[in-house]
């Protein structure tokens, strides 16, 4: 794994192909976006998802991208959710990692 720098473009990953990981559980989202200045939109399938009892506004929390097809594309370290808006997430993160 290496860290992503920066400067690079946002990262968007699409549910039908990829799934999150959080605590060894897995969940299904529609479109995962994670900018490169800390902070990551997260479009979920319900605003009652059981993602939000492992993610919260506080504890920060480790969350895999994983494809389909079973590797790992990237890691988040020190994820907090900062905003919920119906179906959206917006998340912040202090690391960001990503298969070499």
């Amino acid at each position: 794994m290496e860290t992503i720098p920066d400067s690079e473009s946002d990262i968007c990953f699409d549910g039908a192909n990829h799934r999150l990981f959080i605590e060894g559980r897995g969940f299904d989202f529609r479109k995962f976006i994670v900018n490169h200045n800390s902070s990551a939109d997260l479009e979920l399938f319900g605003s009652e998802n059981p993602l939000y009892t492992l993610l919260d506004f506080e504890e920060p929390r480790v969350i895999y991208v994983v494809s389909r097809l079973g590797s790992k594309d990237l890691i988040l370290q020190g994820c907090v959710i900062r905003e919920i808006i119906g179906n959206t997430c917006s998340l912040s993160y202090s690391k960001l990692q990503s298969e070499s």
